[in-house]
């Protein structure tokens, strides 16, 4: 694939995680996993990184909209955000820890179990 056309299909595909992001409060991440190991050749470890990366920059126009236009409970956001906190520094040091193959099965098992979860 030539320069132009990688740059045309990652833009839409920004997107495409942007819109997901927006209309679903998350879940962007998911996508670009794959994307980033598949397409633009990561290392397993480097693509989990960089989504985290790409979804905290994404989520703050997301919030911002959110925050100026529905009703939201501070109450639970600010539990959430302190149990996230501490969640995501535990699983960024077991990131650093656990080998890729364990990881893909953790991911694997995560995206399956979210699916059935929102199927049912």
């Amino acid at each position: 694939m030539d320069e132009k056309k990688k740059t045309i299909t990652f833009f839409i595909f920004a997107v495409v995680v942007g819109i997901i992001n927006g209309l679903f409060g998350g879940g962007g991440g998911m996508l670009c996993v794959p994307v980033f190991r598949n397409i633009l050749g990561l290392e397993d470890k480097q693509s989990h990184a960089t989504a985290v990366l790409v979804m905290s920059i994404i989520s703050i126009p997301t919030l911002i909209v959110y925050l100026s236009s529905l009703p939201f409970r501070a109450d639970v956001g600010i539990m959430i955000t302190i149990g996230s906190l501490v969640g995501g520094i535990v699983g960024s040091i077991a990131l650093k820890k656990i080998n890729n193959k364990l990881l893909n099965i953790l991911f694997i098992i995560v995206l399956i179990a979210s699916g059935i979860k929102m199927f049912f």
